[in-house]
C-alpha cells in the first residue's frame, strides 16, 4: 500500500516539475511552427514562386515533435494512474474483506462465550441441589449470558461510539418467591450498561406506561412493535432533545411458533448505521437468552414441586413410649 502511495506521489511531483518546462517548450515550438508555416504560405504567394525545403523540413519536424510530446503525455495519462487506482481498489476490497472475516471470527468467539456460560449456568442444576439455576441472582445470570455484547457492544454493533446503554426485556419469568402451590409470572426491564443514563426513561415494563417522557413512550413504541410483530427494529428517537438510536431485536420463544419472550436492546448515541448483520447476530444471543430463561423456569417450576411435595409427605410425629401406655390405659379403663 505504501509503495503505491509513493508512485502516485513520484508521478504528480514528476508531473509537476516537467510539465512546466514541456509547456514553455511546447509554446515556443508552436511559435516556430507558426512561423514557418507562414513563410511556407509566402513562398507559395510568390511570384515567382520559391520555395525552400528547409522551412517545410524545420515545420514538419516541429509538428511532429509537438504531436509525440502530446502522444507520450495521454499515454502516460491514461495508463499509469489507472493502474495505480485499480491496485488501490483491490487493496481496499481485501481489506474490507479481512476485517469483515476477523469480525466474523470474533462474533463467533463471543457467540461460543454465551454458550459456554449457558451451559456453565445450567449444568450444575443436575449435579449440585445448592448450585440451582433459579438461586442465582436473575440479573447476574441474564448478563454473563450477553456479557460480550455488554461489554464490547461497540464491535458487534460495528460502529465508532463509546457509550452504551444495553439491556433486555424478558417476560413470562416464575416469580420463585410466589407462595408454594402456585407459579406467577413476572415481566421486568434488566439494565446491564447504561453509560447514556437513561435508565429512568425505560419503563419496567412496555405494556404499562407511568411517565409523561416522550423518550420513555418512543422506547415503549418500539419494543411492542418487536414483540407483537416478532421483527428487528433500528430507529431514531429524541430524549431530551438528544438524537439516539435504538436497537431492539425479539428474544425468540423456545417453542418456535409462540410470540417472543421478550427483547435485547442497545442504544447509542447519533445516528450513525451499525453493521448490516446485526439483526442475525442479535437473534443467536437471543436465543441463547431464550434457552436459559426457559431452564430458569424449569428449575423454579421443579422446585416448587419438590417443596409441595414436603408439605405433603410430613412424617407423624414421634411419641414417647411412656405417653402412649398412659393413653392405651386411659381407653381401656374407660371400655
Amino acid at each position: 500500500m505504501k509503495e503505491l502511495y509513493n508512485k502516485i506521489e513520484n508521478y504528480f511531483q514528476f508531473e509537476k516539475t516537467d510539465s512546466i518546462y514541456i509547456t514553455l517548450f511546447k509554446s515556443l515550438l508552436l511559435l516556430a511552427c507558426g512561423g514557418y508555416f507562414g513563410l511556407f504560405l509566402r513562398e507559395l504567394n510568390s511570384d515567382p514562386q520559391v520555395i525552400n525545403l528547409k522551412h517545410i523540413a524545420f515545420l514538419i519536424v516541429g509538428i511532429s515533435t509537438f504531436v509525440y510530446i502530446e502522444y507520450r503525455r495521454l499515454r502516460k495519462e491514461k495508463n499509469f494512474p489507472v493502474t495505480i487506482l485499480e491496485h488501490l481498489t483491490a487493496t481496499e476490497e481485501l481489506k474490507v474483506l479481512k476485517e469483515k472475516y476477523s469480525r466474523k471470527n470474533k462474533l463467533y468467539d463471543f457467540i461460543d462465550n454465551s454458550i459456554q456460560s449457558l451451559n456453565s449456568n445450567t449444568c450444575p442444576v443436575m449435579l449440585t441441589p445448592e448450585n440451582y439455576l433459579c438461586h442465582q441472582d436473575l440479573a447476574a445470570g441474564l448478563n454473563s449470558v450477553l456479557v460480550d455484547l455488554v461489554e464490547r457492544p461497540h464491535y458487534i454493533l460495528n460502529v465508532d461510539q463509546t457509550k452504551f446503554t444495553v439491556g433486555t426485556f424478558i417476560k413470562d419469568l416464575l416469580d420463585k418467591n410466589s407462595p408454594i402451590g402456585q407459579t406467577e409470572d413476572i415481566e421486568k426491564t434488566f439494565v446491564f450498561r447504561d453509560d447514556l443514563n437513561l435508565l429512568l426513561y425505560l419503563p419496567d415494563s412496555p405494556y404499562q406506561l407511568d411517565t409523561e417522557q416522550e423518550g420513555s413512550f418512543q422506547f415503549q413504541t418500539a419494543v411492542l412493535e418487536v414483540l407483537n410483530f416478532n421483527k428487528f427494529v433500528s430507529k431514531t428517537i429524541i430524549i431530551d432533545n438528544q438524537t439516539f438510536t435504538l436497537i431492539c431485536s425479539p428474544i425468540p420463544n423456545v417453542c418456535e411458533s409462540c410470540p417472543p419472550d421478550g427483547i435485547i436492546f442497545a442504544i447509542y448515541k447519533g445516528t450513525e448505521c451499525c453493521s448490516s448483520d446485526i439483526d442475525s447476530v442479535l437473534l443467536i444471543f437471543g436465543r441463547i437468552l431464550s434457552n436459559w430463561v426457559a431452564k430458569y423456569n424449569d428449575c423454579v417450576r421443579r422446585e416448587k414441586q419438590t417443596r409441595l411435595k414436603d408439605t405433603h409427605n410430613h412424617k407423624k410425629p414421634d411419641i414417647p413410649k411412656e405417653v402412649l401406655e398412659i393413653i392405651e390405659k386411659t381407653n381401656n379403663s374407660e371400655q
